[in-house]
């Protein structure tokens, strides 16, 4: 049967015993590579793709199916990444710089062995740490919203480290995170770096479409670098991501309450008339472009 063979060929035809695979990647050390011997009972590996930049697999766990992929990002991009995914939501993922493979004789086995150990690996770690028992990000974010809604916020905080120990590249994790590492627990420069590092892996891992997402990402830094009193970034911060949606009610009020001490547009409306609020957060995205 496809999958629970005792060996299998890697994209570069080398043939490997899956139970006594060499794993000394440079993953040692990290969460994601824990060597052991493969389980054959649990083992239902398929590759399904001979290209040396992409290695796809679907293994079951305790009747759960999992899809693992492994590419090599190229040249531009030294990088091999490894998603674990569960239902099409990525639940897991590990990124190596291979930039010191690149080049010289041999590089392209060279970086085959590597993305083969690191494959490998990750169907491990997902055997042993039962996937199905973790909750996935959404799950965790909830709990964090809800837990900021009533005012827990070191509750929130202490949610958000348990769930970054199981997912700890997730940027909207890491994003809410840096915000309240920086009011909790004071931790201003670690904190706004935090949120900083999050709209990084973002665009990396959302090349398309990742704005939607910055209102609530900049939302975080501003918070971030408002517990630091650093008003200038903060105000920053809010801007983009009102460049992204005009309208968010969040963002507006950090605004507001940063203080505006220009008259209002309209003289004879209100200040919170939505007119002169629309009307000023318009014509300040034109004072700061």
């Amino acid at each position: 049967m496809a999958g629970e063979t005792e060996g299998r060929k890697n994209s570069c035809g080398r043939e490997t015993d899956a139970g006594k695979a060499d794993c000394s990647c440079s993953l040692a050390g990290t969460r994601y590579c824990q060597f052991c011997d493969v389980n054959p009972g649990k083992r239902a590996v398929r590759i399904t793709t001979s290209r040396p930049s992409d290695f796809t697999s679907d293994i079951v766990v305790e009747g759960v199916r999992y899809h693992v992929q492994t590419e090599n990002l190229g040249p531009k991009k030294p990088l091999i990444v490894t998603c674990v995914l569960k239902d099409g939501e990525v639940i897991s993922s590990i990124k190596t710089d291979c930039s010191n493979l690149m080049g010289g004789p041999g590089a392209k086995k060279r970086l085959v062995d590597l993305m083969d150990r690191q494959h490998l690996a990750a169907i491990r770690a997902l055997k042993e740490t039962k996937p199905r028992d973790r909750k996935i990000p959404a799950v965790y974010l909830d709990e964090v919203k809800c837990q900021l809604k009533e005012g827990k916020q070191t509750d929130a905080l202490r949610t958000l480290r348990e769930a970054l120990s199981e997912h700890p590249f997730n940027p909207f994790l890491l994003s809410y995170y840096g915000c309240l590492e920086a009011i909790v627990e004071r931790n201003y420069g670690q904190g706004m770096e935090t949120c900083r590092d999050a709209i990084a892996i973002l665009n990396e891992d959302v090349p398309f479409g990742q704005a939607a997402f910055y209102p609530v990402f900049y939302l975080n830094l501003g918070r971030a670098c408002l517990a630091a009193g650093n008003k200038r970034d903060a105000a920053d911060a809010f801007r983009k991501g009102l460049d992204a949606d005009l309208q968010d009610a969040d963002l507006i009020w950090e605004v507001k309450r940063l203080g505006s001490r220009r008259k209002p547009v309209i003289p004879f409306l209100k200040r919170s008339n939505p007119l002169n609020k629309y009307i000023g957060i318009l014509l300040h995205r034109l004072d700061t472009n």
